[in-house]
């Protein structure tokens, strides 16, 4: 099964899984769309340091212009996705995630716990919230596989 199949039918649960495969993002994040998930592509390629990835995820995820630039916005932000508007469901597809921790591994660490944290705030909402890492290389090699 292909991780949009995985997802929608329910056969892994919520988390933050590392992919397999190079999935395309459109390969797995528009299907998810058309079934009122609400689908965010984060450009891993862009992502250096602490400064970059809450630039490049906060875009992503279109967070309001008043979420700051630091952690702890970060992770409040992560928590209220509000402005979103209903959904089914979250799927952030992180493209090329080992750029972070080869270039600043304690913003991956991070980024990571929050990404984790966030996961089991959604799940105790009911809403399914799922991270995949593509192109994790041998950073996330303790993450479990979706596909």
């Amino acid at each position: 099964m292909n991780p949009t199949e995985l997802i929608l039918s329910g056969t892994r649960p919520p988390g933050v899984y590392r992919l397999a495969n190079n999935w395309n993002a459109d390969f797995v994040v528009e299907p998810l769309t058309r079934q009122g998930w609400r689908g965010v592509y984060v450009d891993g390629q862009v992502v250096k340091d602490k400064a970059s990835f809450l630039r490049v995820a906060g875009l992503a995820m279109d967070f309001p212009n008043y979420v700051g630039q630091n952690w702890d916005a970060f992770e409040e932000a992560i928590r209220d996705l509000a402005w979103t508007g209903p959904t089914q469901g979250y799927v952030l597809f992180y493209d090329g995630v080992w750029h972070l921790p080869w270039h600043d591994r304690e913003a991956w660490q991070t980024a990571r716990s929050i990404l984790t944290d966030a996961v089991a705030f959604w799940r105790a909402q009911e809403t399914p919230f799922y991270v995949l890492l593509s192109r994790t290389w041998w950073y996330a090699r303790d993450v479990a596989k979706l596909a």
